[in-house]
């Protein structure tokens, strides 16, 4: 599992982005579907998180899924 932080989430929209602490630029979209043993908001910037990635064929980028709250 990687790990990051969480930059923002709307708990309205069920939809936020992810830091990855080996950041190459680019914030990960994650969708409150993959969140696991927490809720939309447990997310407020800066909370730390692990997750993995999956591939987007659609949108030709990865997004964070199996989201988790680091204790």
């Amino acid at each position: 599992m990687r790990t990051g932080t969480v930059i923002s989430y709307n708990v309205e929209k069920g939809w936020g982005f992810i830091r990855p602490d080996d950041c190459n630029g680019e914030d990960l979209f994650m969708h409150m579907s993959e969140l696991r043993d927490c809720a939309g908001p447990d997310l407020v910037p800066g909370t730390r998180v692990t997750f993995a990635l999956r591939f987007n064929r659609q949108r030709s980028r990865y997004r964070a899924v199996e989201v988790r709250l680091i204790d």
